[in-house]
């Protein structure tokens, strides 16, 4: 990937003077690479250039069909008070309404010291600079794609909190999508943002797997989830869904599903198919075909859970090591993530010794394990030894691991046609800093903002982790 940048780059060495500011076009660079690692910023539409910070679009919606009854013959339609006269049907409340979203900025910077670019000869390197550039964008198209499938609300630049546009899962989750205020668990001040009418919302029929195991996928709870979209579109068609690989691996185990005879395992059933023409074995499933059309299965490895991922925090309190986990990106207490009992050890704090999580586990109350398969719980090791510290951080890093792993199992069932991303002015412009001495630096920004035409016609899987 990176020999596309550097013919782009190649050959290029600090600007100076009246050249400082002139941008580098990379507007087509940012949309088509890595398009196989993101499809979502890479597949959904391009859409118009904002016409400003907040922008507004309206969504509509078909009544539900009634039985009629018919009309006499010769009988008028009454002109009078339209508003509660039945001849007169209003196509407005709960039929059509208005959402809003906002831009969203990204930025990557670059900085190449001269000696690096103009003098060390680095095997296989061209132009260094050309090298990280093509490194930031990678990086900048990858934290879009997992920025926008996460459950950011809105925000509006107040000087604390910059512009944030609402991301996909905050479109389909009700919760998110009916919330009046922010989450304030991204450092974001509690303003008070545009809900989402209820009439628009993904129904939960919708979304398979909240609170579940993803390995409790199974035929049924796929085919409830076509039959919901099938009703909220009225259109028999194929469609696409962008998935974990967990959750891609769990689409294969159901050929494990096979009807297989009383009193034999479940997975007696045949698993694999092997082609009579070449020496291939087949092991996977890349399309699930329902009752209310075919749904495509793209992996991804950017998607987020839906949380921030835990923040390890290490600390001694009287002579024995600690592990923090707080929820978010900031390290405040309030964020802390805490046990909710302590039954025999440190008021809301588990203790993990040299037998590891386990053998906690065993001197744990239910309430106590509770906490724990809830994520609520602050990690301690049972003495300062080498063996009981490298426990506990152990355990602390399993549950900050968590945020990745869930992320695996999730999934969204994607209308291309009803998806837009709308790019800003200076998508993935690189603007020349001043170079004081030290060697070129470059600054890449994208402005986006994410735009769901209807999120009544989405599908979500929302499974989660065994490790949770």
């Amino acid at each position: 990937m990176a020999s596309l940048f550097e013919s782009q780059f190649q050959n290029q060495r600090p600007l100076q003077g009246a050249r400082v500011g002139i941008r580098e076009e990379l507007s087509d660079l940012i949309t088509n690479v890595d398009a196989k690692e993101t499809p979502i910023s890479s597949m959904a539409r391009r859409g118009s250039k904002p016409g400003n910070t907040t922008f507004r679009w309206q969504v509509d919606r078909n009544p539900d069909p009634s039985v009629e009854l018919g009309i006499l013959d010769g009988k008028d339609v009454d002109p009078t008070n339209p508003s509660t006269n039945s001849d007169f049907k209003q196509y407005t409340l709960g039929y059509r309404t208005e959402v809003e979203n906002n831009i969203h900025l990204f930025r990557r910077a670059v900085h190449v010291s001269n000696l690096t670019q103009d003098i060390l000869n680095l095997a296989g390197v061209k132009d260094e600079l050309s090298r990280q550039l093509a490194k930031a964008t990678i990086d900048l198209k990858r934290s879009m794609e997992i920025t926008f499938t996460s459950d950011i609300l809105p925000a509006i630049d107040d000087g604390v909190t910059p512009y944030r546009t609402r991301c996909l899962t905050a479109w389909i989750k009700k919760d998110k999508a009916t919330a009046s205020k922010n989450a304030d668990k991204y450092g974001v001040q509690n303003q008070d943002i545009r809900t989402i009418d209820e009439n628009f919302v993904t129904p939960e029929s919708s979304i398979i797997g909240t609170n579940s195991l993803v390995e409790n996928l199974n035929e049924n709870t796929v085919q409830d989830l076509m039959t919901s979209v099938y009703e909220q579109t009225g259109q028999f068609k194929n469609h696409e869904a962008v998935v974990g690989t967990k959750l891609k691996r769990q689409f294969t185990e159901l050929v494990y599903t096979t009807r297989a005879p009383a009193g034999t395992p479940a997975q007696s059933g045949i698993r694999s198919t092997r082609d009579a023409n070449a020496d291939t074995i087949k092991a996977s499933v890349d399309y699930f075909e329902g009752d209310f059309g075919k749904l495509a299965l793209i992996p991804t490895q950017f998607l987020h859970a839906g949380v921030n991922p835990y923040t390890i925090v290490e600390y001694t309190e009287g002579g024995v090591q600690k592990f923090k986990l707080y929820d978010g990106r900031t390290t405040t207490e309030d964020n802390r993530v805490k046990a909710q009992t302590g039954d025999g050890n440190t008021a809301g704090v588990i203790t993990v010794g040299n037998g590891g999580l386990e053998a906690a586990k065993a001197t744990m109350t239910g309430a106590q394990q509770g906490a724990l398969t809830a994520n609520n719980l602050v990690i301690a090791a049972a003495s300062n030894t080498a063996a009981d510290r490298n426990a506990a951080y152990a355990v602390a890093k399993v549950r900050a691991n968590l945020h990745a792993e869930n992320a695996k199992c999730k999934g969204f069932v994607i209308p291309w046609d009803y998806l837009e991303v709308r790019y800003g002015g200076n998508i993935a412009q690189v603007r020349e800093l001043t170079e004081n001495g030290g060697g070129p630096r470059r600054m890449m920004e994208a402005m986006a903002a994410l735009l769901v035409h209807s999120p009544l016609t989405f599908g979500m899987f929302d499974y989660r982790s065994n490790l949770s």
